[in-house]
């Protein structure tokens, strides 16, 4: 009855708050169970049909138990409870992807077990919803444009290409990019790429393709940005990123256009100055090596690490200690009451009962009292066996706080033992690879891509020896003496700790591809054992002389080994680029007029010319865009908002058509508007 209660009363309020407020749902079970009751389900309908109104959203469910059962027991039914519910919502329509989950167990409760009501109120699931409604187009177009963002890691140190999800091929020379300050970052970059090659892109990221008024004809528009440490980046002095957007088709008659923002929100472009050209590469320059220079690479000797000693402790792991459980406090005996008694056999206020009925009851009372006398003494009883558990229990936690503390200490000290020695001997390992590495190249210097890059070819080559030695390992695993960190950390830390959250917590570092541990600390040691090997200097001296030669050879400074199906530029400021043309008609240029009373975004498509231009509000009842060809061919689209939902429209039309255009709107989720946008690339 109390869980009725509570789940009318929460239908209640949810009735009348407003919905784009976060709203929680708590549905309860009985104890042992995950099965969702008939109240659970009405107030998951109610939630369901509240959210699928809403043009977005998300939702988070929590999930508890009481304290019966050991922790592990109620972590897993709290998993079940959790999942009961996730399945009933998708099951109304609500996309698992939009929901997380967290839960708890008997942990985190928001009541004491001390009573049964408590512990019925801990046995539940908490639904919070987040119903998402937009109060600016820049809200909805963000929302629009999420996950459109790619994260592309480099390192500063080296020049790199990197190729995006569309195939815009971004060339990063080294030292390229420095800190608002002038200071240059030393960890990874993150390079940061959006692209937009379709009319959906365009509308998403709320580009247009105009230039001081005129009308643009666009290749592809890219935004490139860079950040490092959690800080924005610039391009340093004098360089310079070499972007390729893909095509089908070459026109060469395509600018670089950099974006510059206009006050009211839009993109104007500017010219950059600089046309397209389809060469991305320079052509390979050989030299005549001279055979002594291999001899001497592979006459180089590296250092080899020293192999670590292997750590040793006494005996396993000892096991995690048990949490105490706080004992249960007996319920009092309840005294039974003679006129409560006489009710149950038919007696009213203002009649006595009947000699029989009375009989009856007294007999009944009777009873009662007899039992409530023996529960009264077992109660004298039981409340000192609890008070005695009490002590226990806090004599316990006090002892289960210092062997906690104790393991925890200890399960540290034998990972960072286990994690040196895996460092150190990943060092070991990686020299012997590297004086592999030195004279492999060596003997093969006369290759184009060994003399070319000689630095980048030995660490190449390292990496290569270090990762067949690796898998020579593990296919040897057993009949080898090899010590591996897997081997340690099983025999001295065992299987169950190491599946256990604390244990992942605590082993706070991450693999580089299933082979060794990257610190810091080794990054710097390594660079230390190339150094010592002299390769650097000789790279850079057979550097400079191709660098030389390609200057001499070179007919065209767009001169290249290959032309690709790319419009390709340097770029020298990060941001969006437009690769674009001027577009040129003698047609007659007229304007576009739409009828329209209330706040829009408008945008008229040109799909034949792949050019999209904003249409502005110059009335109460007006929107317009200039300077279109008449006759041609345009699809107006339209996005507002109402009461926090968009509302789309959309009309094709032929410029001088009809005077002025009127829209019919439908409101949309979130999920049909992209659906409709994605319609426009057909």
């Amino acid at each position: 009855m109390q869980k009725i209660l509570l789940a009318a009363i929460f239908l209640l309020v949810a009735t009348f708050l407003p919905a784009q407020n976060p709203n929680t749902a708590s549905v309860f079970f009985e104890t042992d169970q995950y099965e969702l009751s008939p109240e659970a389900r009405q107030t998951l309908d109610a939630l369901a049909l509240q959210l699928l109104a809403a043009p977005d959203y998300s939702v988070n469910i929590e999930a508890w138990t009481d304290d019966r059962g050991t922790p592990e027991y109620n972590l897993r039914l709290a998993e079940n409870r959790a999942k009961s519910v996730q399945v009933y919502l998708a099951e109304k329509g609500l996309l698992l992807t939009k929901t997380s989950v967290q839960s708890w167990g008997e942990r985190n409760l928001e009541y004491d077990n001390a009573t049964e009501e408590n512990r019925q109120m801990n046995r539940r699931v908490d639904v919070l919803a987040n119903p998402v409604f937009f109060s600016t187009f820049s809200a909805l177009q963000t929302r629009l444009s999420a996950n459109s963002e790619q994260v592309l890691t480099i390192q500063p140190d080296q020049s790199q290409t990197v190729t995006a999800a569309s195939g815009t091929m971004v060339v990063v020379p080294a030292q390229a990019f420095v800190f608002e300050d002038g200071t240059s970052p030393t960890g990874p970059v993150e390079l940061i790429v959006r692209e937009a090659f379709s009319p959906s892109d365009f509308i998403s990221h709320n580009l247009t393709t105009t230039s001081d008024g005129k009308i643009l004809q666009t290749g592809g528009m890219v935004y490139i940005g860079a950040q490092a440490e959690g800080r924005p980046l610039v391009l340093a002095d004098g360089a310079a990123l070499t972007v390729a957007l893909p095509t089908q088709k070459v026109d060469p008659n395509m600018e670089l256009f950099y974006a510059q923002q206009t006050a009211d929100g839009n993109i104007n472009w500017q010219p950059a100055g600089q046309k397209f050209r389809q060469t991305l590469e320079d052509p390979k320059v050989t030299l005549d090596i001279d055979p002594a220079l291999g001899a001497r690479i592979m006459a180089i000797k590296v250092p080899v690490y020293p192999a670590p000693s292997i750590p040793v402790f006494n005996g396993e792991m000892p096991h995690e200690p048990r949490r105490p459980v706080a004992p249960y406090k007996p319920r009092t005996p309840q005294k039974p009451v003679w006129e409560q008694v006489q009710k149950m056999f038919g007696a009213k206020s203002d009649e006595p009962l009947k000699k029989k009925d009375a009989k009856k009851a007294d007999k009944h009372y009777q009873t009662l009292l007899a039992k409530y006398q023996r529960d009264s003494a077992d109660y004298v009883r039981l409340y000192n066996r609890y008070l005695q558990n009490e002590a226990n229990y806090e004599a316990a936690k006090v002892k289960f706080a210092e062997d906690r503390r104790y393991w925890q200490e200890e399960l540290k000290r034998r990972i960072s033992a286990i994690r040196n020695y895996e460092h150190q001997l990943y060092l070991h390992e990686y020299s012997v690879a590297l004086q592999l590495a030195v004279k492999r190249v060596g003997k093969n210097i006369q290759r184009y891509e060994n003399y070319s890059n000689l630095d980048f070819a030995v660490h190449t080559a390292a990496t290569d020896h270090y990762r067949l030695m690796q898998k020579e390992q593990f296919l040897k695993r057993g009949k080898r003496d090899d010590v591996t960190a897997e081997m340690l950390y099983n025999k001295y830390i065992g299987y169950k700790v190491m599946e256990s959250a604390g244990f992942k917590d605590l082993l706070s570092f991450r693999r580089y591809e299933g082979s060794h541990l990257e610190y810091s600390d080794s990054r710097e040691a390594i660079r230390k054992m190339h150094a010592e090997t002299g390769i650097r200097p000789i790279s850079d001296s057979l550097k400079s002389e191709i660098k030389e030669r390609r200057l001499l050879s070179a007919k065209t400074p767009g001169q290249a080994d290959r032309a690709i199906r790319a419009y390709v530029a340097d770029v020298t400021r990060l941001g969006w680029i437009n690769c674009d043309k001027f577009y040129n008609d003698p047609a007659e240029k007229i304007q576009l007029a739409v009828n329209e009373t209330e706040d829009a975004t408008m945008y008229a498509l040109c799909r034949d010319l792949n050019s999209i231009l904003p249409l502005t509000r110059t009335g109460e009842n007006t929107y317009v865009v200039n300077g279109l060809p008449k006759g041609r061919a345009v699809s107006i689209v339209s996005i507002k908002l109402k009461d926090g939902v968009p509302h789309l429209a959309l009309h094709e039309t032929k410029v001088g058509q009809t005077d002025d255009l009127k829209m019919n709107y439908r409101s949309l989720t979130i999920k049909d508007l992209k659906e409709e946008l994605q319609r426009l690339n057909i």
